[in-house]
């Protein structure tokens, strides 16, 4: 007659027959969550071929002239300029990223035509000498003021 092992004998055979396997394998090694000596590379919770969000892309927004009147007197009105503004093809790269205060007046935009610095212009309507100043850009009302730089030096803030 043959003898027969119950089934929890079984498992405990095969138990000891894999112990000393079990034994000589490492613990698995823990994430420290300080600094220093010890810490993995890699934290095993995060998917490595998922980047990192990037923070969000930040300006330094600068107001370059303060005018002490209100600047409709310094400043004179280009109909054809405004006119390509409504139309996308004359305007700031960034709207206010420079910016032209007068008294008790809401912030204008401004544009150089030198090196045209903050300028989209894919027309070259630009002048050289000329500073260009946005009012409501992103309306359909946008309007171009223009002024030479020479003449504003005066009310320049510089950096």
């Amino acid at each position: 007659m043959t003898r027969r092992l119950p089934i929890s004998g079984l498992a405990l055979a095969c138990l000891l027959l894999t112990a000393p396997a079990l034994a000589d394998r490492p613990a698995p090694a823990q994430p420290n969550h300080g600094r220093g000596f010890g810490k993995l590379p890699w934290q095993s919770w995060t998917d490595p071929a998922i980047a990192k969000p990037r923070p969000a892309p930040q300006r330094r927004d600068r107001i370059v002239y303060a005018f002490d009147a209100p600047s409709r007197g310094l400043l004179t009105v280009n109909l054809e300029l405004s006119k390509l503004c409504r139309a996308r093809q004359f305007s700031q790269l960034i709207n206010l990223h420079y910016r032209a205060f007068g008294s008790e007046e809401r912030p204008w935009g401004v544009a150089y035509g030198r090196m045209a610095v903050n300028l989209f212009d894919p027309n070259h309507k630009r002048d050289e000498g000329l500073v260009y100043f946005f009012k409501g850009q992103e309306t359909t009302n946008c309007t171009v003021y223009t002024a030479r730089q020479d003449d504003l030096r005066g009310f320049y803030i510089g950096p």
